[in-house]
C-alpha cells in the first residue's frame, strides 16, 4: 500500500543525529513521530513522487503518523502547478498541520501568480482559532505581498489585528513586521 511504501522509503532515509537535532527546535512534536529525513532529500523525493500516480494516493491519506510525512505531504503540494488544486490540497492539509516547520516550509510557487484570489484565503486563514492555519496566513503576506508590486498598508494593518497568545503566532507577527521594516 502506498503509505507504508513511503514511510519504508522514509525510513531509508533516516539520519539519526539530524532526528536528535530537529526535536530539540520543535518541542510541540512528539519524538517518536520524527524520523530523521533531512529537508534536501525530502525535497528531492517530493520532486519525484509528485510526478507518479501514488503522490495523489498519498494526499488522501489524513492524518499522517510521522512528522516528515507532514512535510512531504506540504512538499508534494508545492509541486502543483494548479492554483485551484493547491488551495484544495492546502485546505485539506491545514487542520493537521502541528508545527512552526512544517508551516513554514509551505510556499507553492504557483499561489505567486494568484494574489488577489489568494488575498481572500489569507484573510479567511488570519480569522482561524487555529495556531499554525494563522501562522501559515501571515507568513503567506510575508512571502507574497511585501515586495514593491504587491504591497499594501492594509496588509500590515491585517497582522497587526491579530491577537493571539500563542507562541507560534507571535513569533511569525515579530518576523512579519520585522522582514517588512
Amino acid at each position: 500500500d502506498t503509505e507504508k511504501i513511503i514511510q519504508t522509503q522514509l525510513w531509508a532515509m533516516q539520519d539519526l543525529k539530524y532526528r536528535d537535532f530537529q526535536c530539540k527546535l520543535m518541542p510541540t512534536v512528539t519524538p517518536n513521530t520524527v524520523i530523521g529525513v533531512r529537508t534536501p532529500e525530502l525535497r528531492k523525493y517530493a520532486k519525484e513522487l509528485a510526478k507518479k500516480p501514488e503522490a495523489n494516493q498519498f494526499l488522501k491519506i489524513l492524518p499522517h503518523k510521522y512528522y516528515e510525512e507532514n512535510n512531504l505531504h506540504g512538499l508534494i503540494i508545492m509541486e502543483s502547478k494548479d492554483y485551484g488544486s493547491c488551495i484544495g490540497e492546502l485546505e485539506r492539509f491545514l487542520p493537521y498541520i502541528d508545527n512552526w516547520a512544517t508551516c513554514d516550509m509551505l510556499r507553492p510557487k504557483i499561489l505567486s501568480k494568484h494574489l488577489p484570489e489568494l488575498l481572500e484565503k489569507i484573510y479567511q486563514w488570519l480569522a482561524s482559532e487555529d495556531t499554525y492555519i494563522v501562522r501559515l496566513a501571515i507568513g503567506f503576506l510575508m512571502s507574497f505581498y511585501l515586495d514593491d508590486g504587491a504591497y499594501q498598508r492594509e496588509y500590515l494593518a491585517k497582522v497587526s489585528e491579530v491577537s493571539s497568545k500563542e507562541y507560534y503566532v507571535r513569533m511569525m507577527v515579530a518576523w512579519y513586521f520585522a522582514t517588512a521594516l
